[in-house]
Parts: C-alpha cells; structure tokens; sequence
C-alpha cells in the first residue's frame, strides 16, 4: 500500500508540474501527501514496518529523562513527551507531527507569482531521497531541517523571527549549526554579495579546522553505504555546471544558489577528515537547501517550456533514488 501511494505521489507532482495547475496541487496532490503519510505511519505502529527508528521514538515518547542527551536537543524531545502527553497515542501523536511539517512546507514554498506554480516546491522536496529518509527514519534531523529551511526562506523578509526559528532548529538537533554558513551567505546584513561569501567561507572553514574537537557531540549511526563522494560529486558537478553557463557573471551565479559555495566547502572538509558518516547526513540535509535555491530560480524562468524542463530534471533527479536503494525500498515494500 505504501508503494502504491508513493508511486501516486510521484505521478501527481509530475501532472502538476507540467500543467502548473494550483488547483490539482491544493485539492488533489496535498490530500495524497496527508494519506502517504498517515500509511506511512500505519505501516511503522499498525503493519508492523521497518521504521525501526520511528519506533524508537515512540518509545522515548514515555521518557521522563532529564539526562544531558535530551536536554541538549530539549525542543524536540520535550516536545514529543508534551504531544504525546496530550495525544496519548504514539500513532497520533507522528500524525501530527507530520501535518505540521507538511504546513511548514507549504509556507516554505509560498511565492508571490502563483501563476507559475510558486508552491511547487513542496512537489520537489517532499518525494526527493532526502526527505524520504527523514520522515521515514531520520526524523529528528528531518525535523531540524524543515524547521531551519522555513527559517532560510523568510531569512531575507523577516530576519529577527529567522534567526529564533533557527535557533530553535539548532536544538531539535545539533546538526543545524552547520547550517550557519548558509544562512550568512544568504542574509548578513547589508554586506555586498562579495563580502557574504567570503565571510560564509570562512565560517564554513573554521568549522572543518575545528572539526576534531567538535565531533565528540555527534550522535548519528552510520549509514548502510557510503555514499560522501557521490554527494560531493553532485554538489562539485551542479557547481562546475553553473559556474560554467554563469561565466560572464559569477557572482549573479552565487545569488541564484547561495547555498552552493558553503556546502562544498563543508562536504570537501568531512571528506578530508573521513567523517563519512556526518558527510552523508549533512549532504542529506543540505540538498533542501540547494532545491530551494533551484526551485525559486526556476519561478525567475519566463519560458513556460524551460521552466517546465527544469522543475521536471529537479524531481526525477532527486526522486529517482528512493527507486534505485535497497534500503529505501524496504521502507516501501
């Protein structure tokens, strides 16, 4: 059943992509994405699924441990004892879960020329590989993620509530600060681009010098393949690509993508240091970013059958994968 609804999603966001039609995004594709999920958690606590992680934080639902674990990512994991408090349903209580970040995603996706389909954005993220593996078993970095992308795009329009709801990622999970980078090539107050991105590289840089002595505070489990090099290939290809078709102006390049230049830097860094492991999760973080950058290009696109061809390379690119794993698939199967 969960196969069969991810396949539905797949095929919506393409018709709604190509036709650009609203109204099959708000009446038809939303609804779809709202039962996907509720199967997916149907399968996890009623079919007995492979969310073995999800699972786990159902259990941690009835903690009461104040241990330092919790405390440092307080906001999520009080967070899910308070919903579940008022819930009393782990079932329920990811079901809510779920809807708000779908909620998040949505605000994330607004744009003001909705002719050209402004909130399709949420079609791009929501079946793409790395936020399949955060609803489906990543959750808490997931969550972070969403929460600190809403944060990016409202970065430029409403800065001081940004940076609180970025704070409040950094302590759904630790990760976030990771994402510092982004967010100053991006927004540091009225600093020319030139500057942005100089002082974001250099951000970015202190944290890979850095970066023996903070990986003692990491906490997430090796993935099943090592994947940090196909990551880093993406982000340096995507980076060549770009720096190649925007050659007479680079730097309108890097307004286009801000997000790019900061996350090779940090991948380039993992890599060196064969922290494979927070490679792959920062990379699995760090791809909403970039597809938002893309995405919001895309609206800039005047010719219908350009923009069209774009957004549609965007899904198939980054939904593929979730077809091609076999980790991925055991959640579908």
């Amino acid at each position: 059943m969960e196969l069969n609804f991810f396949i539905t999603l797949c095929v919506l966001g393409v018709i709604t992509l190509l036709t650009e039609n609203r109204s099959i995004l708000r009446y038809l594709y939303i609804p779809v994405l709202l039962s996907f999920l509720v199967v997916v958690r149907l399968n996890a606590f009623v079919f007995n699924g492979f969310e073995i992680d999800i699972l786990t934080y159902a259990l941690e639902m009835q903690s009461t441990s104040f241990d330092l674990y919790y405390v440092r990512e307080f906001i999520f994991w009080f967070g899910l004892r308070i919903i579940y408090y008022l819930t009393q349903s782990e079932l329920v209580s990811f079901i809510v879960l779920d809807f708000f970040w779908v909620y998040l995603l949505l605000r994330i996706s607004e744009y003001k020329d909705s002719r050209r389909l402004g909130k399709g954005l949420v079609i791009i993220l929501a079946t793409s590989f790395s936020f399949f593996f955060g609803y489906e078993n990543i959750y808490r970095q997931f969550y972070a993620m969403v929460v600190s992308l809403y944060a990016y795009s409202i970065l430029d329009i409403r800065t001081g509530r940004a940076i609180l709801i970025f704070i409040v990622s950094i302590f759904i999970h630790n990760l976030s600060l990771f994402l510092i980078p982004l967010f100053l090539v991006r927004k540091c107050y009225t600093f020319p681009l030139k500057d942005k991105v100089i002082l974001s590289s250099v951000v970015a840089s202190i944290y890979i010098l850095i970066l023996p002595s903070i990986m003692s505070f990491k906490d997430a489990d090796p993935t099943e393949i090592d994947l940090s090099y196909l990551y880093l290939f993406l982000f340096m290809a995507l980076f060549v690509f770009y720096i190649y078709k925007f050659r007479d102006n680079v730097f309108r390049f890097i307004k286009i993508v801000p997000s790019i230049l900061p996350i090779i830097i940090l991948i380039s860094g993992f890599v060196l240091h064969n922290q494979e492991m927070i490679a792959e999760r920062l990379s699995m973080m760090f791809i909403p970013f970039l597809l938002y950058d893309l995405y919001l290009f895309s609206n800039s696109i005047k010719n219908p059958l350009k923009r069209k061809a774009f957004r549609m390379t965007l899904i198939i690119t980054f939904t593929l994968p979730v077809f091609l794993f076999s980790s991925s698939m055991m959640f579908l199967n």
